[in-house]
């Protein structure tokens, strides 16, 4: 059982079934269009961010996105932001400690670069990619794999924690979709070309035009959401603002290849820590000519 802001007691049966955590920039946003046909996913939004950002809203805050929900239907929601919250990794064990928890992990130097080019957009960040990555929690702290994952795994153990991996969701999407869909106990997703062609891996392609107008977006977007207006901020978006404010901007040029040389040595004890925890062959995320134990044992 758990207790809402106001006292009332709430059945813990009436949250989530399973939890996709993340980290962000790892094929979330495309697992939640796959997700959204088997699942009971919260209304009018991907991320509550309800046990990192909201808690103090209350269950009755959060049970609002759920109240259109099927009986018998798995509930679920995706968050990537919870990967690296240990709060919300605490408050999760607490009150759904039966949950699944899904996580995807992508190489952490390709992941970074894509979320510095959302943060970037969102007029967040200003200064280089290299610098930011190092210096910036916002970027760093999702890519500690190793530390977050090992932290998840202990709290809730190795049958409710799934790890999934972006390169296999690059490499046969019907194949990722299905092994997720058997983790959580739901029914297989055919993803026809017709379907995958409508669910968005949402990379930032472009910087904003103006980064003090993205800002202002962004947190007009947040209020939004902590006040359930939900559908202010889908009309705005179909009016085309969150794009204006967004968008505009210079194309994101491709990473170089001495950047990402030298970062994929400094997130090289984080890829060796998730080779440990998972038994997965991950030469392909390290520095060139740095082979896996695993790969070696194998061959």
């Amino acid at each position: 059982m758990v207790e809402s802001k106001g006292g009332e007691v709430r059945a813990a049966a009436s949250l989530p079934d399973f939890v996709a955590i993340g980290p962000t920039r790892t094929g979330t946003t495309w697992l939640h269009g796959v997700l959204y046909h088997r699942a009971c996913l919260p209304d009018g939004i991907k991320e509550t961010r309800f046990f990192d950002m909201f808690y103090s809203k209350g269950f009755d805050w959060y049970l609002q996105y759920f109240r259109a929900c099927p009986e018998g239907r798995p509930r679920g929601e995706v968050s990537p932001t919870y990967f690296r919250s240990a709060e919300a990794r605490e408050r999760i064990a607490k009150d759904i400690p039966s949950c699944k928890i899904i996580c995807t992990l992508r190489e952490p130097v390709a992941r970074a670069y894509s979320q510095y080019r959302m943060l970037q957009r969102q007029g967040v960040v200003r200064g280089s990619f290299e610098t930011q990555v190092k210096s910036d929690e916002n970027l760093t702290t999702a890519s500690r794999y190793g530390y977050h994952l090992g932290a998840w795994l202990e709290r809730f153990g190795r049958e409710q924690v799934g790890v999934f991996f972006y390169d296999d969701l690059q490499a046969h999407e019907q194949q990722f979709a299905d092994a997720v869909c058997r983790f959580i106990g739901v029914p297989r997703v055919l993803l026809t070309p017709e379907t995958a062609r409508f669910l968005d891996r949402n990379e930032a392609a472009y910087a904003s035009r103006n980064p003090l107008f993205a800002y202002n977006a962004r947190r007009l977007r947040f209020w939004l959401q902590e006040h359930h207006a939900n559908w202010a901020s889908e009309l705005l978006e179909r009016a085309g603002l969150w794009r204006f404010c967004a968008g505009g901007g210079e194309a994101f040029p491709p990473l170089e290849p001495e950047v990402e040389m030298r970062l994929r040595e400094y997130f090289l004890p984080e890829v060796e820590a998730v080779e440990q925890l998972t038994n997965r062959d991950l030469s392909a995320w390290k520095p060139a000519g740095r082979r896996s134990e695993h790969a070696s044992a194998r061959a």
